[in-house]
């Protein structure tokens, strides 16, 4: 009988290093952060998350260094998604919550057709960027399509190749 139980153990542990070197062998994640098609790869103003089993995520950063994200409603791709026709959108209150945080109440643009929340204010923007940066869930809630919630990819060389392309056009306008 011990010998049975110590055969088993043996197969669970075997089992399990099994699973734990597969996994290991996989990248962290399968959702991470891109520069956006035509932007230099080493200072994009525009990365994505390319997730297509989760929400997706756009941050842009302007010349001034203010940014603006687009999420999507449902698990899509993001590029997919802004190359369908989408010739009607409209402003509504949101609410956006990273963590257990206060929710920031702002105005965004909802994109029905394509399932598309645009946060043009650089505080709720800022607000998908820092989600993405502690590694908090981020919920965003509108009436037209209630809450979206979702948890960021963290961030990689694309993700901090941007946030620096950022935080210096950021400074070049204090300066001016």
């Amino acid at each position: 009988m011990t010998n049975m139980k110590t055969k088993r153990n043996l197969a669970c542990i075997s089992t399990l290093t099994i699973a734990l070197a597969t996994t290991a062998a996989l990248p962290a994640s399968a959702n991470a952060w891109k520069a956006w098609e035509g932007q230099d790869q080493a200072s994009p103003r525009a990365i994505y998350s390319d997730a297509t089993d989760q929400q997706s995520a756009l941050l842009t950063c302007g010349a001034n260094g203010l940014l603006s994200a687009m999420i999507t409603v449902k698990p899509a791709s993001l590029p997919e998604q802004l190359a369908k026709n989408a010739p009607y959108s409209r402003s509504e209150n949101a609410s956006v919550m990273v963590g257990t945080a206060d929710a920031y109440e702002t105005t965004v643009r909802v994109i029905p057709a394509i399932d598309v929340i645009e946060a043009r204010s650089h505080n709720a923007a800022a607000k998908v960027f820092n989600a993405a940066v502690i590694g908090a869930p981020l919920k965003i809630s509108v009436s037209h399509f209630g809450d979206v919630e979702t948890v960021l990819p963290e961030p990689n060389d694309a993700f901090r190749a941007f946030a620096r392309v950022c935080e210096e056009s950021r400074n070049e306008g204090k300066e001016k």
